[in-house]
């Protein structure tokens, strides 16, 4: 409330300031044609073009947008005929500059040498008109523009809760796709009770807490979602016994940059969940250089291409999602299936 009190006195302060401004510019030009009139004469003018301009901008526009067509014809009509009865009927009591011989003192008459040409007064009604017609016509369109203005900010506001609400549900979606997966992995290695499994269920701990630490939506330090990578990857080389088959690279100053949680980690999971390690590696490359990162990773699998776009649509198409809410015109994903080998490129610009 205090910041909309404080946009709309703002907004005001300059209106004055343009009204002054028009003012002391009108003064200056007509002084030096009709002397001390120009004040009482712009003082009126001004006085009208005020009153017109904000019976139009505060009154009459806002109460017209909300009429029915047929009541704002009526509505402009009225409005037309007391403008028009004001022009015809108020506007010639005002005082006029006198017209002609100006109206000195019989005694104080300046000689023929030393008169200067003397001007016709102004025609108050053409003044009026035009001064009022133009007051009308500037408070319309500012007051449009002024409403263009509060749309394009609604609509923003709009936009950007609809995106909050998308990605609040996108996160609640990916988190138990995540656990789900993670439990697997331990049960995976409860069959064959491995010796493994005490550190594996350690380490999913950390990586459960650092998924359930919800910073209202904030983006994580990049650096840390590299170490949770990291630790998911230790995960699933223990599970599947591949150290030796499993390639990560990862390059670059990672802590000077934030970035969307578990939003790499979703394709990581997705590699390591239908990868074929007999057929060959599963590589993993993360390259940033200044503020943009290249991602990509690489797994080779023996099922068929339809049943892994039907297993996998959720977690790959809700990554898809969040790339186009939180970066915009800031990625590019690649996708490429040769029918044995899944590759997916992506290169992303951080703030």
């Amino acid at each position: 409330m205090k910041t909309f009190l404080k946009s709309i006195k703002t907004i005001y302060i300059y209106h004055w300031i343009i009204w002054l401004v028009l003012i002391a510019f009108k003064l200056i030009m007509d002084y030096s044609v009709f002397g001390q009139f120009a004040l009482l004469m712009n003082l009126k003018i001004f006085l009208f073009s005020i009153l017109f301009f904000y019976l139009n901008y505060k009154l009459f526009l806002p109460y017209l947008i909300k009429q029915k067509p047929r009541k704002i014809t009526i509505i402009v009509v009225s409005f037309v005929v007391v403008y028009v009865a004001l022009m015809i009927f108020f506007i010639p009591h005002f005082p006029q500059h006198p017209q002609g011989r100006p109206p000195f003192p019989p005694n104080d008459f300046p000689r023929p040498d030393r008169m200067m040409r003397f001007r016709k007064g102004p025609d108050f009604h053409d003044i009026f008109f035009k001064i009022g017609l133009f007051s009308i016509v500037f408070s319309t369109l500012i007051f449009f523009v002024d409403k263009w203005r509060e749309n394009q900010k609604m609509i923003k506001a709009l936009e950007f809760e609809r995106q909050s609400s998308e990605l609040k549900i996108l996160r609640e979606q990916i988190n138990p796709h995540f656990f789900f997966n993670a439990l697997n992995s331990i049960y995976s290695l409860s069959i064959t009770q491995s010796t493994d499994t005490p550190r594996v269920i350690l380490i999913l701990s950390d990586i459960m807490r650092y998924v359930l630490n919800d910073k209202n939506g904030q983006k994580n330090n990049l650096n840390d979602e590299i170490i949770n990578i990291k630790k998911y990857i230790e995960i699933q080389s223990i599970r599947f016994n591949k150290f030796n088959n499993i390639n990560w690279q990862f390059y670059g100053n990672f802590e000077a940059y934030k970035i969307e949680p578990l939003l790499l980690l979703t394709f990581i999971e997705n590699a390591f969940k239908y990868a074929d390690f007999k057929k060959g590696p599963l590589d993993i490359l993360i390259d940033l250089k200044d503020h943009i990162l290249k991602f990509n990773v690489k797994n080779f699998y023996e099922i068929k291409p339809s049943e892994r776009t039907d297993n996998n649509k959720l977690g790959i198409k809700n990554t898809k999602m969040k790339l186009d809410l939180l970066y915009p015109d800031k990625y590019n994903l690649d996708i490429n299936d040769n029918g044995s080998e899944y590759e997916i490129n992506l290169t992303l610009q951080l703030d």
